[in-house]
């Protein structure tokens, strides 16, 4: 049987390439995110060991909450009572902070995409100077890949943009970071001072980050440790070398898990598009085979022999998949760290590394998809008996129409009422988009088990058009479609697939892009706005403190807000919270997030809080009311209510006024500003005026309403953009389905195509029905999959919390483009198929049995 199962391949090497082609892209995305992270993980763990391997402890501050660039700064009077501890031999303090910004040359802000731009004190250990010397005060120096990049001289003297202030600092050295040897930076720009210079500039006054400390040989690391913490108190924290870098190793963990699982999501979407081709072939092979089985059962081949052939093909199909999908993948991987490089991000060298896991999972994959997917094939094929099978219109009986139709609408109904529920915004926002996700998940499966009972009557209605404008070779094409309603709506589903999920991003993307711009529409009073020249949407991004007082020093300017953002910023209630700040007194005439209680200009700056009506709610707190807010510097501070609103999108969940802001975080820049003219009829000076401020910070822009607006919405349609093309995948490998099953479908009906062309069809009208069946069934899979992720998209676009979407918005121009797109492509996919069946031998395919 398994020379049958070989021979039976090879036969049809055509569909066989199809076949393993559609399991291939599944296991090539597989192989190449896991092989590309992997090698990332092993290589960012050494990098981590070598940044701290020159410290034996470190000294910092405990911080219980918020993210690690808000963790509380430590006094540097503690360096001489940690140099003072036996068994210390050398103590160093370190000061970092992001959106440092260095301006070349020619006046552009040095602002690599992705990686942060960085300001830090100067250390020997890490920094190795190979060109120039160290830098003394008013100095700073720069690490090679941005000197290189961006043709900045030793010698020279640049603006460097910091989070308070700019000036101007002479360049007198390049280093190489990590290593003497070469530069181990991650694409981040370095611009280091020396340590009064950074704790300056920097904005730390007397305050560090943390101590760096070297133990001398002698003594024991830990009784050093015990010795430090007994004489420091309980509100700092010792760390040893290990523990650093496995903090600095989680850090690059948690970044490439997020990259790891969107990738993750496309290989899984590509191998769940895979399984219904394959599934779909294997249906019509055993079909087209039912002589060939009777004629084996009738020489005695037993049911189990048969379906095991079936089993035997399938699992060729799945070893020659993955052998070639990890080939494949691996070269993927390359390519993908190549575009990442390219992109600015500048990764580590090293090997990439194929572990047993990728291998063991790619096979699963790979083998598991296609041998589950014949599986029910195999079973039918070995309920063939030869008697039955020899007759020349034997059909192989599937479960009748009505069986689907109510397993189907059961498993839709299911799905749709977890739909309801999270659009009802039932338990936590978790729950919500968990029932969202399940619902959308179970609601797809349901409707693609009852399709094939609408395909029928939908394509003959969408094949009207075409029979009326092409005659004969439309209505040919209109009655192969219906003819097989479970193998269109099979056919159609794997291209299903693809529109849903392209069709969900859209009204999600379009929802977004609505609420974005109904917000900036509505809501604000400002006049301009004033943000760096990064992504708008980026809450890491930030100017120099100082821009906003020197646009409030205009006499044109009436009011200036600054804003600033914080990830777990606080505590309340035992959760992360984040924050935003702003000026209380001001910010109502700037921003307007629908307060419906109480006033947020009438709270105190040090001890007042807005929140937006969800955390009110689910507190139960009312404007007065009190609550216990503990910060990243572990105080806790009780906040009283001055208002609830209601725009999550304009003020975030939680709002506090800078002063508290600059009380217990110690970030200093901002994330954006706004700026009210005191004059409607001044606007044009204002923005002349504004314009002339900002000139003197390169990296930071100021824009007016509508280009803000413009750069905001342009920014949700790109993201949207990027997400569509790479579903676009799933799409291509629809289109590899249908290819693979009208190739079958011609082979199948050789003798119906023989005397079509006997009794007077022409080669041209023969290619028209065959391409033009294909785009009924791929009109009828994209209309299928715009209605099935219209639906999606609205559940999930009410499940999604107000801060992301508030206005529900339907793109049904763009949702009909992707119905026509899913036409056209099936027409291009029939082009092979097509001519493979105007090429046929009238006489042959007559004969053909």
């Amino acid at each position: 049987m398994l020379k049958l199962a070989l021979r039976n391949l090879l036969d049809k090497k055509i569909r066989f390439a199809l076949t393993t082609l559609s399991v291939v892209i599944g296991v090539t995305f597989v192989v190449g995110t896991f092989a590309l992270t992997d090698s990332l993980r092993s290589t960012f763990g050494d990098l981590a060991e070598d940044i701290a391997g020159e410290t034996d402890l470190t000294v910092r501050a405990r911080q219980e909450i918020g993210n690690e660039t808000d963790r509380p700064t430590i006094p540097d009077s503690l360096l001489a009572d940690v140099a003072a501890i036996e068994g210390v031999a050398e103590v160093a303090g370190t000061v970092q902070a992001r959106n440092v910004v260095i301006v070349d040359g020619e006046g552009n802000a040095i602002r690599p995409q992705g990686p942060p731009t960085l300001g830090l004190n100067y250390s020997s250990r890490v920094f190795f100077v190979i060109e120039g010397r160290a830098p003394g005060g008013h100095e700073f120096v720069v690490d090679a890949t941005t000197a290189l990049n961006n043709n900045l001289q030793v010698g020279e003297t640049y603006t460097v943009n910091g989070p308070v202030r700019a000036g101007q600092f002479e360049l007198v050295g390049i280093f190489n970071f990590g290593s003497p040897d070469t530069n181990t930076s991650l694409g981040q720009t370095m611009s280091v001072f020396d340590n009064d210079t950074a704790q300056e500039f920097l904005g730390f006054g007397d305050q560090l980050m943390e101590i760096r400390v070297l133990v001398d040989g002698r003594a024991e690391v830990e009784e050093v440790r015990s010795g430090i913490g007994a004489a420091i108190g309980d509100d700092y924290e010792v760390i040893t070398q290990e523990i650093a870098a496995e903090e600095q190793t989680e850090q690059f963990q948690n970044v490439l898990n997020v990259f790891t699982a969107i990738l993750l999501v496309f290989a899984f979407i590509a191998v769940f598009v895979s399984a219904f081709i394959i599934n779909n072939t294997f249906q019509i092979v055993v079909t087209q085979r039912v002589r060939e089985i009777g004629l084996w059962r009738a020489v005695g081949v037993t049911p189990k022999q048969v379906s095991r052939s079936i089993v035997v093909e399938s699992a060729v199909v799945g070893l020659l998949s993955t052998a070639i999908g990890i080939g494949v993948g691996m070269a993927v991987s390359m390519l993908m760290r190549a575009i990442i490089r390219a992109s600015g991000f500048g990764l580590p060298s090293g090997p990439l590394v194929l572990s047993l896991r990728t291998v063991i999972l790619a096979i699963v994959i790979g083998m598991g998809v296609t041998m589950v997917s014949s599986i029910v094939p195999a079973m039918r094929a070995r309920r063939i008996t030869p008697v039955a099978a020899l007759a020349h219109d034997y059909r192989i009986e599937r479960s009748g129409g009505r069986r689907r139709v109510a397993v189907g609408g059961t498993v839709t109904a299911v799905g749709v009422v977890c739909l309801a529920l999270g659009m009802a915004g039932v338990g936590s926002t978790t729950a919500v988009l968990a029932l969202t996700g399940i619902g959308a998940l179970v609601t797809f499966v349901g409707i693609n088990v009852a399709s094939p009972a609408i395909a029928r009557p939908v394509v003959r209605v969408l094949g009207k058009p075409i029979q009326a404008v092409f005659g004969t070779p439309g209505k040919l094409a209109r009655e192969n479609a219906a003819r097989n309603p479970r193998r269109t709506a099979s056919t159609a589903g794997a291209l299903m697939i693809g529109v849903t999920l392209m069709a969900t991003t859209a009204v999600v993307g379009a929802s977004v892009r609505n609420t974005v711009a109904d917000a900036l529409t509505d809501a604000v009073s400002a006049d301009f706005f004033v943000r760096n020249d990064q992504s708008p949407f980026d809450p890491a991004s930030g100017f120099p403190a100082q821009v906003v007082d020197d646009l409030d020093a205009l006499d044109i300017i009436e009011s200036v807000v600054g804003y600033r953002v914080a990830f777990s910023g606080m505590s309340v209630g035992g959760q992360s919270r984040d924050l935003v700040s702003a000026d209380f007194d001001a910010v109502e005439d700037h921003l307007d997030g629908g307060v419906i209680s109480g006033s947020i200009a009438a709270g105190d700056p040090l001890t007042g809080v807005a929140l937006h009506v969800d955390p009110a709610e689910d507190l139960g707190v009312a404007v007065g009311d009190t609550l216990e807010a503990t910060f990243p510097d572990n105080e806790t501070v009780t906040l009283t209510v001055a208002a609830i609103y209601t725009d999550a999108v304009i003020y975030g969940n939680w709002l506090i006024d800078n002063a508290l802001w600059e009380q217990h975080l110690s970030r200093r820049d901002y994330r954006f500003g706004t700026v009210v003219v005191a004059q409607a009829d001044l606007l044009e000076r204002g923005q002349a005026a504004i314009s002339e401020v900002v000139a003197g910070y390169p990296g930071v822009i100021a824009e007016n309403r509508a280009e803000f607006r413009e750069a905001n919405e342009s920014l949700v349609d790109s993201i949207f953009a990027v997400i569509t093309v790479l579903l676009g995948l799933s799409f291509v490998i629809a289109l590899v389905g249908i290819t693979n099953t009208l190739a079958l479908s011609v082979f199948e009906r050789t003798r119906e195509i023989g005397l079509l062309r006997a009794v007077g069809m022409t080669r041209r009208q023969l290619r028209r029905a065959v391409r033009w069946e294909a785009a009924i069934v791929a009109t009828f899979g994209g209309l299928m999959g715009v209605v099935v992720g219209m639906i999606l998209g609205v559940a999930g676009s009410l499940a999604t919390p107000d801060s992301f979407i508030t206005t529900v918005d339907v793109p049904f121009g763009t949702l009909a483009i992707y119905v026509a797109a899913a036409g056209l492509a099936g027409l291009l996919a029939a082009v092979l198929p097509a001519r493979r069946a105007g090429r046929m031998n009238i006489l042959d395919a007559i004969a053909h049995e």
